[in-house]
């Protein structure tokens, strides 16, 4: 049986620091966060882990709220078309 819970996590002077709570929700950490920076770690089975994508999403929509999508992978084509349209209006603002 996997015991889980959350606590609310940030750093002062290089070391991690968290409230003493053992929220059952990654919602209910999330509200606990105090600073700026804050986040939320899981606890598993006593070992401390990253949050899943699910609480990563659920950490987003509590923290920021709306609706959070994925990001779309970059691609080569991607990248040359933001390159060229940041050129383009450059060479559209003349001298100056």
């Amino acid at each position: 049986m996997r015991s889980t819970f959350y606590f609310s996590a940030w750093t002062d002077s290089g070391c991690l620091l968290g409230c003493s709570h053992e929220h059952q929700t990654v919602t209910s950490a999330t509200a606990c966060i105090s600073c700026a920076g804050g986040y939320v770690i899981a606890v598993e089975n006593g070992v401390l882990r990253s949050l899943t994508d699910a609480e990563e999403l659920e950490f987003q929509h509590a923290m920021y709220g709306g609706t959070v999508e994925s990001a779309k992978p970059i691609t080569p084509e991607g990248v040359l078309t933001i390159l060229l349209t940041i050129r383009i209006r450059l060479a559209d603002r003349g001298p100056g």
